[in-house]
C-alpha cells in the first residue's frame, strides 16, 4: 500500500500558526494578570483565558488525526500511549523523590510540554516499526 506523505502527517502550517497565536495569548494573559491581586476576579478570568487557549491547542491534533489513514492512526495511538505511560511514570517517580527531599517540581507548567516532547519521540520510534 502506497500513501502520499502529505496524507500521513497530521501536522500542518495552520496548527503551528494557531499554536503560536495561543502561546501569545497565554503569555499576554499571564503578563496582564500580574497587575491584579491573587484570587481576584480579573486574575481568575485571565487564567481561564490561558486555560481555554491551551485546551484549544491540545485538542486540535485530535481533530487532525481523524483525517489520517488507519496505519497512521495506529502510529499516533502507539505514540500517545507511550507518552502517557512514560510521563506518568516520570511524574510518579519524581513525586517519590520529592518526598525523599528533592526540590519541588512544577508539573502544572511542564506536564504538557513533556507529553508533547515524548509523543514526538515516540512517533519517530513507532513510524520506524511500520516501515
Amino acid at each position: 500500500m502506497t500513501t502520499n506523505s502529505k496524507d500521513t502527517i497530521c501536522w500542518d502550517p495552520r496548527y503551528f500558526a494557531v499554536a503560536l497565536g495561543a502561546a501569545l495569548v497565554v503569555v499576554a494573559a499571564a503578563l496582564l494578570s500580574k497587575q491584579f491581586a491573587v484570587g481576584s476576579i480579573p486574575r481568575i478570568a485571565l487564567a481561564l483565558v490561558e486555560g481555554a487557549a491551551t485546551a484549544f491547542v491540545i485538542l486540535m491534533p485530535w481533530r487532525m488525526m481523524r483525517r489520517l489513514d488507519e496505519l497512521q492512526q495506529r502510529v499516533q495511538l502507539e505514540a500517545l500511549a507511550a507518552a502517557f505511560f512514560i510521563v506518568g511514570v516520570a511524574a510518579a517517580v519524581y513525586g517519590f523523590l520529592e518526598s525523599a527531599g528533592l526540590p519541588r517540581f512544577d508539573w502544572g507548567t511542564w506536564l504538557w510540554p513533556a507529553m508533547v516532547f515524548v509523543w514526538g519521540g515516540a512517533q519517530v520510534v513507532a513510524r520506524r516499526r511500520y516501515r
